[in-house]
């Protein structure tokens, strides 16, 4: 599985690259409805989110719970959101292909007992996380929300 899911998100960060090249700079500063963001940040959000679900994979294995709550994490995006609004795609580009190589690398060196571990998520009111939980989930939805507000 941990290879699968490596594979899995190789192949949807190339798609995700595939679009933010084929994005206009009036593409770019669209605003998505379901973020409230310009299409520039929301992409710089999906790469930079390879990052933190490393992140979060190595604390899920070693049992640590992810702190934080829902505000805090709202919070935190909506500042990180504020210092990335000049964004450009070559920026994300190289973001998203340095990310997912970190990301691909720590799913690749799970075993089946890191897969069956969950901890409490702080962002999600300390609902149980799983590493399944951390796929592409958060690329694919911030994608299909940039492809709605531009209509692609």
């Amino acid at each position: 599985m941990p290879v699968a899911m490596a594979e899995e998100i190789t192949d949807a960060n190339a798609e995700f690259i595939a679009f933010v090249e084929g994005c206009s700079d009036e593409d770019w500063r669209a605003v998505c409805r379901a973020e409230k963001w310009r299409v520039g940040v929301v992409a710089h959000h999906v790469a930079w989110g390879h990052e933190r679900a490393a992140d979060w994979i190595n604390a899920i294995r070693s049992g640590i719970p992810i702190p934080g709550s829902p505000q805090a994490h709202n919070a935190s995006n909506a500042i990180k959101a504020a210092q990335v609004a000049g964004i450009g795609r070559d920026e994300v580009i190289f973001l998203a292909r340095r990310n997912v190589e970190r990301l691909v690398a720590v799913l690749r060196s799970l075993t089946d007992d890191d897969l069956k571990r969950a901890v409490p998520f702080g962002p999600a009111g300390g609902r149980p996380l799983s590493i399944d939980g951390l796929g592409r989930s958060h690329l694919d939805r911030h994608l299909a929300s940039m492809r709605a507000t531009l209509r692609r």
